[in-house]
């Protein structure tokens, strides 16, 4: 049997028909939503401690007003001991200098023998030189020392 062309483009009509409304069409596909990545989050490291090389000293506290002058007088002369020691160990190209701006801090211990313990916090600098007087500040470090008040003497 032989179709016309007539009911041979009838039949493809119909046929597109049935596959376009006959079949059930899969539903659109809902859009797919995508949540940013998270954001790395900020971290902020801690301030960093300002330290006896960067600030001045605070005033000495913790003990009754004669041992806190006395710990400064000790402190000055030992402040002035270590100046005389880094300066002996200069060299032509490197040199260690203490910065004038020292801390002193008093601790009770509740001994009798011992009754007070001296912190003396200073900066030392270690510095680098070219030629006769030219220095360079290369590295700062903050220095403590622990004195103990024993018998009317600050001790070692």
């Amino acid at each position: 049997m032989r179709l016309t062309p007539r009911a041979c483009a009838l039949m493809l009509l119909a046929l597109a028909h049935f596959v376009a409304c006959g079949s059930p069409a899969p539903p659109p596909e809902q859009p797919r939503v995508v949540a940013p990545p998270e954001a790395p989050a900020i971290v902020t490291p801690p301030p960093a401690e300002v330290t006896i090389c960067q600030r001045d000293a605070k005033p000495t506290a913790g003990a009754d007003a004669a041992t806190i002058a006395s710990f400064e007088a000790f402190s000055h002369k030992w402040v002035a001991k270590m100046k005389e020691v880094a300066a002996a160990r200069a060299t032509a190209t490197s040199r260690t200098t203490l910065r004038n701006t020292y801390e002193m801090e008093l601790r009770a211990t509740g001994s009798a023998q011992a009754p007070f313990v001296g912190v003396l916090s200073y900066c030392e600098i270690a510095l680098t030189c070219t030629g006769a007087q030219v220095c360079q500040p290369a590295s700062s470090t903050v220095v403590k020392e622990m004195f103990r008040y024993q018998a009317g003497n600050w001790v070692y």
